[in-house]
């Protein structure tokens, strides 16, 4: 592994992957690559998105506009970051998993680390658990209920040597996907 990429969400599970992430980068000498994602309440045209956090203000994507939200990503993970500065920052205007395929053919990550905030949460166009177990490239999802809860899709777990996680500290992504057993 040379990177990991990292989606970030500013919710607790954004930050407990982003600790992970950051831990792993830390101990692997890796590079952080960053991910963030301009809300939008569009679906097709992304040209309009969310101008505040409370996801109430709506604005056309302007040069200043990315240049202001690229100032905030950075400020928010400037001091977490500490003294760790092989990070890079990447604000993405397109589809989630057309960014992300993209970002994976240039080589800016070889792992991707993402905030689990529960079953069926949406990710683009789809459910996170779906996302992560059709992606061709590991997926490791954190949480959603404590940074300890640890989710993997299969490409993760064939380098989970790598991972730096304690036996038996993970699921399966895809066992999220199984319809709850009857009894």
């Amino acid at each position: 592994m040379k990177a990991i990429g990292f989606c970030s969400h500013f919710i607790p599970q954004g930050d407990w992957a982003f600790d992970y992430a950051l831990k792993l980068a830390r101990t692997r000498n890796l590079q952080l690559n960053i991910f963030h994602w301009l809300a939008s309440p569009f679906r097709f045209h992304r040209d309009m998105v969310y101008a505040d956090d409370e996801q109430t203000h709506v604005e056309r994507v302007t040069e200043e506009l990315k240049l202001r939200k690229d100032r905030e990503l950075r400020e928010y993970y400037d001091e977490r970051l500490g003294d760790f500065v092989d990070v890079g920052f990447r604000l993405c205007e397109g589809s989630e998993h057309t960014e992300l395929g993209r970002c994976l053919h240039r080589g800016e990550f070889d792992l991707l680390v993402m905030g689990y905030t529960g079953v069926g949460a949406m990710f683009g166009e789809q459910s996170v658990e779906l996302f992560a177990t059709e992606f061709r490239a590991p997926v490791v999802l954190i949480g959603p209920d404590s940074p300890e809860s640890v989710s993997l899709n299969g490409l993760a777990e064939l380098i989970l040597a790598d991972l730096d996680l304690p036996p038996g500290s993970w699921t399966r992504t895809r066992d999220a996907l199984a319809p709850p057993e009857s009894t």
